[in-house]
């Protein structure tokens, strides 16, 4: 899944301001649109190099805030931004299930934790469902907070005929707001979940009050993937002469319910730079956070995997509990950690910098050891990873054709000493050529560990100066 910048990027390439002029042309033709004012104000974001997706959303906030006579398009410009977000996610993740059974391997020191003789919390502020695809790789309990109460959503065809159900878990509003979230107590082994910034498979639905969680439609990653496929693309309210022939809501699924009836669920990815701030209002739950403050107090080690501390909501939390106990103790793990962010230097000795990636600190902490061909082909695949696409697509060419050359160099070579040979020595070949090609190739090519090893010499050899 992308990082923030990897997702900036993304976003850049593809709405240009040519592109954005374009599309709003397009929903001027249907009776839409934004004015040119509001558009060029945009673009002047758009593209500055300095500015990720979350600082562009939080300049639409803050306009929206301050406009007395265009609110309105801000806000609709806003909402478009954030399903944009969500789809560019929601791709990546129904669309990399060969790739996602790959590299989850990397996450088994998972299991470690959770199976020890106290809950493993992860309070998440990713949007996507890597935990929960790692848990159902893994075979491991999972709670999220959701009461026992299920709810089923019809999924249809594009004639409105009913094709399955999908099952959710609910959270009331009054639940949110008055009692405790449903996390097991008396403690059960497993992984206490909280998401704390929304997710690709929780919704709000009944007008925007309840909250829902998708349950896997089957076994392992695949299940939980399909799940979301299917809630976006299956949960359809049919409109004739609409484009594609069904409803459509700006972040939001609308759909037809058991009786026909056309119901809302409401996207809750939160992005920008207010979010849970008094002064604005958003999708997620606000008392969302009460529940992040209060059950982080059940954690007397807390280990910060991948976060660059850009939230002050999280950090001040995060401040608060450190400061009520000097037994408590915090670890930023990261390739780059170096220096203690400066909210928290007056608590540092609670504070330890791990210099490690996320999946290493986990081998470490579980004591797992990595063969050497599952070491090549993380390290490789860590280099294709901090690349943009254009970038990677172009390393991966390159090597492809470097290493296409030095098989038939190396073929030419072979053949040749055997032609020698046979000529010297009278012997004649009458084997298969076709199972003589086979092993020529295999051979040459090497195996899966000769493979990574020639990909990341390559990819040394064209990063030295």
């Amino acid at each position: 899944m992308p990082l923030v910048w990897e997702l900036t990027a993304e976003i850049k390439d593809w709405l240009t301001p040519d592109k954005l002029r374009e599309l709003n042309q397009g929903w001027r033709t249907q009776k839409g649109g934004y004015s040119d004012e509001v558009i060029d104000d945009l673009v002047r974001v758009l593209v500055r190099d300095d500015l990720q997706y979350e600082n562009i959303l939080g300049h639409l906030e803050t306009q929206l805030r301050r406009q007395r006579v265009k609110p309105q398009e801000y806000h609709g410009l806003y909402s478009w931004l954030v399903e944009l977000v969500y789809h560019l996610l929601y791709v990546r993740q129904v669309s990399n299930d060969a790739l996602f059974e790959q590299q989850l391997r990397y996450y088994e020191g998972i299991c470690t934790l959770a199976d020890a003789n106290c809950p493993l919390w992860v309070f998440s502020l990713n949007h996507d469902l890597m935990i929960e695809a790692i848990a159902a790789r893994f075979s491991i309990p999972l709670h999220s907070g959701f009461s026992a109460t299920t709810i089923t959503l019809p999924c249809r065809d594009p004639t409105g005929a009913l094709k399955r159900e999908l099952s959710a878990q609910v959270l009331t509003q009054q639940e949110l707001e008055t009692s405790a979230m449903y996390f097991p107590n008396p403690f059960q082994k497993g992984i206490y979940l909280l998401k704390v910034h929304g997710a690709l498979d929780v919704f709000t639905f009944n007008e925007g009050g309840d909250l829902l969680k998708l349950l896997p439609i089957g076994p392992g990653q695949s299940g939980v993937f399909e799940t979301l496929r299917a809630a976006n693309e299956e949960l359809i309210y049919v409109l004739p002469g609409a484009l594609g022939g069904r409803a459509k809501a700006i972040n939001e699924i609308a759909y037809a319910d058991a009786d026909g009836v056309m119901q809302f669920l409401r996207r809750t990815l939160l992005a920008g730079a207010f979010k849970f701030d008094a002064r604005h209002t958003q999708v997620l739950p606000k008392s969302l956070l009460k529940h992040f403050r209060e059950n982080l107090n059940f954690v007397t080690r807390l280990v910060c995997l991948g976060y660059g501390f850009g939230d002050s909501h999280v950090n001040d939390i995060m401040r608060a509990w450190l400061e009520f106990a000097p037994e408590r103790r915090l670890e930023i793990v990261s390739p780059h950690a170096r220096n203690i962010p400066t909210p928290f230097l007056h608590v540092a000795p609670q504070i330890t910098m791990v210099a490690k990636q996320t999946t290493e600190w986990l081998d470490t902490n579980a004591g797992i050891v990595r063969s050497r061909v599952e070491l090549l082909r993380k390290r490789a695949f860590d280099h294709i990873r901090s690349l943009n696409k254009k970038q990677r697509d172009a390393e991966l060419g390159a090597f492809t054709k470097h290493d296409r050359e030095r098989m038939i160099r190396a073929a030419a070579e072979k053949i040749a000493q055997h032609q020698a040979t046979t000529e010297t020595t009278g012997l004649s070949s009458t084997g298969d050529p076709n199972e003589a090609a086979r092993r020529l190739a295999q051979e040459l090519g090497g195996t899966e560990e000769d493979v990574f090893q020639r990909m990341l010499e390559f990819f040394d050899s064209r990063s030295d100066p």
